[in-house]
């Protein structure tokens, strides 16, 4: 594989509508062999905010502030949380054949892997102590430099950076993006300034788009067998497949497809109860939402920025407590089951995780308004 060309892409997109045209577009044609193992470097033209696939707006956005200082968001096709990026900064997706042998076959396996190779490249390049954080970060001295996310599914591992190239306004972030007491409740930096750095701060000096590149190029080379990277462009199958998706992901149903208001308002009978629950675990932020009718959980919800394989097997949670009984021995037993299951891989989120956030919404039970 060391003679292998790849393709590398430089592009200008907001990471709002980048994330639900063109990246799946280009991972569409590597799955399909229509495309070669490609890295895709894009600096943002604008500032945006995606959630998770797994996250509701509702839940982690003040929508009201977002749409009042025109903050453009979308939903993600992929796990993690809620990103602000500012104009300036940048977003590099590695879209990987997993039939290459150096990419890892788990979650859990390739975020140390590449993350660690990425935390290097950074040292080498700027002379500061950049370093993997479990479990999806690199962080300088505490300080998130580089959230992540990850999907390996269909024969492909889509592994994508956000490289906050430039300070953020963390006051309008912050706004934007309400942080649950939860999310910091392991952390020795709790506000989003002190959390958060950026690549100019710490390498101390202008990062231009010639170093983005090389970043890019090296960061490779580190972490796979030094394939021969060109440049490269996407295809027209690409741009009509971005524009597919595009009809497909940019709208509200897609939007709040993870929403209380879209899941089961509509069907609210006299007597029902539904309750909250929310933990976080190494893997993520959990919101829990269950709905119970004559003593059983006729419908729940979980939520949150953990990164799950594959990405349909939350539903598949949420459809293995429809019909328990609402009790927490009931659900633990039905949840034990189905993280044993050889098909599903809930990175960083165990049993007693997923519990706590469950058990919280059994004990929150109130009537429906």
């Amino acid at each position: 594989m060391s003679n292998e060309t790849w393709r590398l892409i430089v592009d200008k997109n907001s990471y709002a509508d980048f994330s639900v045209s063109v990246s799946p577009a280009v991972e569409k044609a590597v799955v399909n062999g229509e495309a070669p193992p490609t890295i895709f470097l894009n600096v943002f033209d604008q500032d945006s905010i995606t959630v998770g696939v797994n996250e509701d707006p509702e839940q982690v956005l003040n929508l009201d502030f977002c749409r009042d200082n025109n903050i453009d968001f979308r939903r993600r096709v992929n796990g993690g949380g809620a990103i602000y990026t500012g104009t300036g900064s940048a977003f590099m997706v590695y879209f990987v054949p997993t039939s290459h042998p150096d990419v890892p076959e788990t979650t859990a396996e390739a975020f140390p892997k590449i993350l660690t190779a990425f935390a290097e490249t950074l040292s080498d390049l700027y002379g500061f102590p950049a370093e993997y954080r479990p479990l999806n970060d690199v962080q300088v001295e505490g300080r998130k430099l580089v959230p992540t996310s990850l999907k390996i599914e269909n024969g492909v591992m889509t592994f994508r950076f956000v490289v906050n190239v430039k300070e953020m306004d963390t006051e309008v972030a912050g706004a934007a993006m309400p942080m649950p007491p939860e999310k910091v409740k392991d952390k020795v930096l709790k506000d989003l300034q002190s959390r958060f750095t950026c690549l100019e701060r710490e390498a101390g000096r202008e990062i231009l788009a010639d170093d983005l590149e090389q970043m890019a190029r090296s960061a490779v080379e580190h972490a796979f067998s030094a394939p021969d990277l060109q440049i490269g462009d996407l295809t027209d199958a690409e741009r009509g497949y971005a524009e597919e998706f595009r009809a497909e992901y940019d709208n509200e149903g897609w939007l709040f497809g993870k929403s209380e208001s879209n899941r089961f308002r509509s069907e609210v009978q006299p007597g029902d109860t539904v309750g909250y629950g929310r933990d976080k675990a190494v893997g993520g932020m959990l919101w829990a939402t269950l709905a119970v009718r004559d003593g059983k959980i006729w419908h729940a919800i979980l939520n949150g920025d953990w990164h799950p394989r594959p990405i349909d097997s939350v539903g598949w949670l949420e459809d293995a407590l429809a019909g328990v009984d609402a009790t927490e021995d009931d659900v633990r037993s039905s949840v034990t089951e189905f993280l044993g299951r050889d098909d599903v891989e809930f990175a960083g989120v165990q049993v007693d995780d997923l519990m706590s956030a469950f058990g919280k919404a059994l004990a929150d039970q109130k009537p429906v308004e």
